[in-house]
């Protein structure tokens, strides 16, 4: 049974990462549409509208993970495991606490107001989308998930 836990484990980390490669995606692709706001506005919008099967699909990636780790009897042998779940938190917290701010900060910046101005000055728009935070996000995230497949594959302390 576990062989069948562990299938619908990765089954989820393949729809993740498909799902959060489009907010990646959209992402790196906020700067080079300088300086139409509205492409810049729907790029942001596609990347919130995929954020609920995303998380849906982190939700599932994380319970198969959990069962297959307790039917396989791995939480009583080796920290891996443990190490595991240590650095997906600290990955989802980091990224969480720079991409949303950040993501909500470009969609307030690129809506129009009734009056046809916008929240945000094209200057601080292009300094907001020139700046360091995509890479930053991006360099969190792939650190964490090079640690995760290192601690799948290798299982140290097993």
């Amino acid at each position: 049974m576990t062989d069948l836990w562990v299938f619908l484990h990765i089954t989820c980390v393949a729809l993740f990462l498909l799902f959060h490669g489009v907010q990646m995606w959209a992402m790196f692709s906020l700067e080079p549409a300088l300086p139409d706001r509205e492409k810049i506005f729907d790029r942001a919008e596609q990347s919130r509208m995929v954020s609920t099967p995303m998380y849906v699909s982190l939700g599932l990636l994380v319970l198969f993970g959990v069962v297959a780790g307790i039917d396989g009897d791995w939480f009583s042998h080796g920290w891996w495991l443990w190490g595991a779940i240590v650095v997906l938190l600290a990955t989802i917290g980091l990224m969480s606490s720079l991409a949303g701010p950040f993501m909500k900060k470009v969609r307030e910046g690129t809506t129009r107001w009734a009056d046809g101005s916008y929240a945000m000055t094209e200057a601080d728009l292009e300094a907001l989308l020139r700046g360091s935070r995509p890479r930053v996000i991006a360099f969190i995230g792939t650190a964490g998930l090079a640690i995760l497949l290192w601690l799948m594959v290798y299982k140290p302390g097993a």
